[in-house]
């Protein structure tokens, strides 16, 4: 399996972790694969015979780890003799909880369970390691919104059952509804979740990745013309970071040709939209899909698709492009390819890193895919991005003369998703202006609001109420300009 060592994403399925675990199996040496979850390494495609021969044995296919991996599970320990595997390994609970959780912290997170995995073992799971459970509806099959301290994060990451925990975004604290991705598709099934490795269109004789794209439908619900600038400005984000060229096509199905249709239930391949809680589907480049599914994307049509609000066009379609390009979910809730849509304006430095390690950055030769190796020695972990800051709003003060914000950082609590224990949280700062700022004030979504003691070096203590709660903190100068920023607090009972 290869590893993007350029890549500075926080990634879940972190080979040095497999490496130090995994059971070799070149030579004669053929031991059993004990029973539970494991990922299994193939010196070749695992096709569809590898995959049916796998099923006859008790062994269930879970998912698909590119290049040439797979994500299963079995109920008893099971015989590799015959199959072409290079090693088998289980994931470590280290792994588990990836490089972004370096150090002890509390906050909301996300409990990721194998797809076999039953939800009422899937919550008592979460119970018995001391974890509250925070009750989503919305969320995608197998995913527990938990909270608690770090120490029984690490409980429930030891067990079996558990694929990866990850950091809660604000959208999924929040009360509106959210949306999630069922991630992309290969042949071999839908790829495993927060996988490191990613899937790359290869380069062509030239030594060029250029791509297309072309409209079987278009949805009745906006204007043609804004639909196509929408999905164009969307893959053009991501040529603008990397080494790669995308413009619209002459044919659908051709070589290189990424396919776009909107479309409602059954659309002629194996995953119709059967709900509106789907928004869009993509399938992976080539090799994991040959053409003429290879890179496709699918918008469900029952949506009521809209532009710089509602269900965001441009946003669903940056989000695809990059399952479309080769790029699994990231763990990081800031991201672009996290697993829970959000509006976005751009790529954070999470998504144009994950991008550059599959091609290189602009003006480079591309990036070329590696063949599965042996793994030896442990790698260290990379360190995690940091969370991209929110955009300072626009100001509009009264009366003209000073038009300029002030700047305002959040001290403490260093995360923007933190959890607490009693019933109030100290929030401190710092502020700053081209004149000076004159107050900083505090509000919170369930309708307290104050002033904060001290201006360029300020503090606030915030009451809260059991569940969720955003803090906004704004500074404000003397001609009424102000900046501000938030963070979400869940309090524990």
């Amino acid at each position: 399996m290869i590893i993007l060592n350029s890549r500075t994403w926080p990634v879940a399925l972190a080979l040095s972790a497999w490496a130090a675990a995994a059971q070799p199996y070149g030579g004669e040496a053929r031991p059993a694969i004990p029973a539970g979850h494991r990922v299994v390494q193939f010196q070749g495609y695992p096709d569809a015979a590898v995959r049916a021969e796998l099923a006859s044995r008790g062994v269930r296919v879970l998912g698909f780890v590119p290049p040439s991996g797979l994500l299963v599970a079995s109920d008893g320990a099971w015989n590799p003799g015959g199959l072409e595997l290079l090693w088998a390994a289980g994931i470590e609970g280290a792994s588990k909880m990836g490089a972004e959780f370096g150090r002890p912290a509390m906050g909301a997170h996300l409990a990721v369970f194998h797809q076999d995995v039953d939800p009422a073992l899937a919550r008592r799971l979460a119970g018995e390691a001391g974890l509250q459970v925070l009750e989503r509806a919305d969320l995608l099959p197998g995913h527990l919104l938990v909270a608690g301290s770090w120490e029984r994060l690490r409980s429930l990451a030891s067990r079996d059952e558990v694929l990866r925990i990850v950091p809660a975004s604000v959208e999924l604290l929040t009360h509106r509804r959210v949306y999630g991705c069922p991630g992309p598709i290969a042949e071999a099934g839908a790829v495993a979740d927060y996988v490191m490795e990613g899937s790359q269109w290869p380069a062509d004789a030239t030594g060029a990745v250029a791509l297309h794209f072309w409209f079987n439908t278009v949805t009745a619900k906006l204007d043609e013309s804004i639909v196509r600038e929408q999905v164009n400005a969307a893959f053009q984000e991501w040529v603008r970071y990397t080494n790669l060229a995308i413009s619209p096509g002459q044919s659908a199905g051709a070589a290189r040709s990424i396919d776009i249709l909107f479309a409602t239930g059954a659309h002629g391949d194996s995953y119709p939209f059967s709900s509106a809680n789907t928004l869009a589907h993509a399938f992976f480049p080539v090799p994991a899909n040959q053409e003429p599914l290879a890179g496709d994307i699918h918008f469900n049509d029952v949506e009521a698709w809209d532009v710089s609000g509602g269900i965001d066009l441009y946003s669903v379609a940056l989000h695809e492009a990059g399952h479309s390009l080769g790029l699994a979910h990231s763990s990081d809730p800031n991201s672009v390819m996290y697993a829970y849509y959000h509006l976005a304006a751009g790529l954070t430095a999470d998504d144009i890193a994950g991008i550059q390690a599959l091609y290189g950055k602009p003006g480079t030769a591309p990036a070329q895919p590696t063949q599965p190796v042996q793994p030896t020695q442990p790698t260290q972990p990379t360190q995690p991005t940091q969370p991209t800051q929110p955009t300072q709003p626009p100001s509009t003060p009264p009366g003209g003369g000073d038009t300029v914000a002030p700047s305002l950082t959040i001290v403490s609590p260093g995360s923007t998703i933190v959890s607490a224990y009693s019933s109030s949280i100290k929030v401190t700062g710092t502020a700053a202006d081209n004149v000076g700022v004159v107050s900083v004030t505090w509000g919170t979504s369930t309708g307290g609001s104050g002033v904060a003691t001290g201006t360029t070096s300020w503090s606030a203590v915030v009451p809260l109420l059991i569940g969720n709660t955003t803090v906004t903190i704004r500074a404000y100068d003397a001609a009424g300009n102000f900046g501000w920023r938030s963070l979400t607090v869940v309090r524990v009972d």
